[in-house]
């Protein structure tokens, strides 16, 4: 099976099918073709950045964790890099690679939750990675 998690034609895909569609009171008109997403969008709303809301709810006590794979295209460690220097925070524990049951994998919080519940598990409860 070729599957390519980065691709966004799964979701397309998804998004078409008439029990999603129904379970999410989308496309009550029933028009008659696919939903895409439109070419011409352009986010001009988002924020260029988070690290001023990282930093204010760090200054009102919740601890945040910062996650990203070291091997990512789509979401390159660099920026989580980039986030900790910028905002000056304490390295608690040096980077090092983890694993559960002997294994990684990409795009954990999407398709790995055995893997996001470790993780969780263990921010929750402030304990080390395996």
């Amino acid at each position: 099976m070729n599957f390519d998690p980065c691709s966004d034609y799964y979701v397309y895909a998804y998004l078409n099918r008439p029990d999603v569609q129904e379970a999410m009171h989308a496309n009550v008109t029933k028009l008659t073709y696919d939903w895409e997403p439109r070419g011409d969008f352009n986010w001009v709303d988002s924020a260029s950045t988070i690290l001023p809301l990282l930093k204010e709810l760090m200054e009102n006590g919740l601890r945040v964790w910062l996650f990203s794979g070291d091997t990512d295209g789509r979401v390159p460690f660099t920026s989580t890099q980039y986030a900790i220097n910028k905002m000056k925070l304490p390295i608690k524990t040096e980077w090092y690679p983890w694993f559960h049951g002997g294994e990684v994998g990409h795009m954990v919080p999407s398709i790995q939750p055995v893997r996001a519940s470790a993780l969780i598990s263990h921010f929750l409860a402030a304990t080390p990675l395996p």
